[in-house]
């Protein structure tokens, strides 16, 4: 397979020639896999799809135009990063190579609350999007400042109530029900019943992109 001839010839180097034959196909074995996670670099952020990874690298596939050598960074999850580098481009496809070998057994396990009582959370992306939330009778204009597949966080909404269930529709994307997980006096955070489609946050997502570039705010 010839991804995986890609990804093997990029670390072949990081890899001890003295280490056990073992410890060698360990880490550079390619798992076909099908995640979504946050791509950053050059000041951008996208959704990604990882569709075959190993603790060296993975290949991904993503709407942000990349260059071979471009440095970027994945976010698995809030509490689960890995730097790397664009080392093959093909189409939408690219090759990455990690800067530092990943456990893949932290990729698998489930995410789990820490000893601080805060669980890992899925990437939130940046943005400042209008929305409306219904609740009851009420229908508020608000303010969308991050969000993810599962959830957001909006400002400029008053009197939300903790527990409540919503509805929510940001300009652009379907409406939601969510509910109402934290609030204070003008924002809130909301987790939405079914999340948001792969396709519906990736391409609402380069829309906002593109909106923030033309009117300055970017």
């Amino acid at each position: 397979m010839e991804l995986n001839y890609s990804l093997n010839t990029a670390s072949s180097s990081a890899v001890d020639e003295c280490a056990p034959a073992r410890e060698r196909r360990s880490a550079n074995r390619q798992v076909s896999v099908m995640l979504t996670a946050k791509l950053e670099t050059s000041g951008r952020q996208q959704p990604c799809r990882i569709l075959n990874i190993s603790s060296k690298g993975a290949n991904i596939e993503s709407l942000i135009s990349l260059k071979v050598g471009q440095p970027i960074e994945i976010e698995f999850r809030s509490n689960l990063k890995s730097k790397g580098t664009i080392r093959w481009i093909r189409d939408a496809q690219a090759g990455v190579e990690f800067n530092e070998a990943i456990d893949l057994n932290e990729i698998w396990k489930r995410s789990e609350v820490s000893i601080k009582r805060i669980k890992p959370r899925p990437p939130r992306y940046c943005c400042f999007a209008p929305a409306m939330v219904e609740h009851g009778e009420k229908r508020l204009q608000c303010q969308i400042i991050d969000i993810s597949a599962s959830g957001m966080r909006v400002v400029d909404v008053k009197n939300m109530v903790l527990g409540a269930t919503v509805m929510i529709e940001p300009s652009g994307l379907p409406r939601h029900r969510a509910k109402v997980v934290w609030c204070n006096k003008e924002s809130a955070g909301l987790k939405l019943v079914n999340p948001f489609k792969y396709h519906e946050l990736e391409m609402w997502l380069l829309q906002q992109e593109s909106s923030h570039f033309r009117d300055g705010t970017c």
